[in-house]
């Protein structure tokens, strides 16, 4: 009778030694994934943004706006896109757990971007 609970023991111990490991597998699997989409995702902004600003430059130009006021509001807009980009990247910091903080792949924007590249670079050559 013992013997029973002592094998029944061990084997609920085991079971949940077994589904820690996965879960935390599975998490891991999970935030790599998230910073894939996320990367991704704010990379396609940035650029929609900067199609935005171009519409507006060419509407400048079309509206006879000097050089020197087209000048000072790239220099403005660019000025407010870098805060938007330090936002960003501070926020998502801020979100990511601390748990997690070793799979971190990026913590700024530059490191985001050649993250992001290589793993367009990697689906390519696997897709070939």
């Amino acid at each position: 009778m013992v013997e029973y609970i002592l094998v029944f023991t061990l084997g609920m111990i085991t079971c949940y030694i077994l589904s820690s490991i996965m879960a935390l597998g599975h998490s891991v699997h999970l935030l790599k994934e998230t910073q894939k989409s996320c990367a991704g995702l704010f990379l396609i902004s940035e650029q929609g943004l900067y199609e935005v600003l171009n519409l507006k430059y060419i509407a400048m130009k079309e509206a006879n706006r000097t050089e020197q006021n087209i000048t000072a509001q790239k220099y403005i807009d660019h000025t407010n896109v870098d805060s938007i980009r330090k936002t960003i990247m501070r926020n998502y910091l801020r979100q990511f757990p601390d748990n997690y903080r070793n799979i971190l792949e990026y913590e700024t924007w530059e490191e985001m971007e050649q993250y992001f590249n290589n793993v367009i670079n990697q689906n390519r050559g696997i897709n070939k």
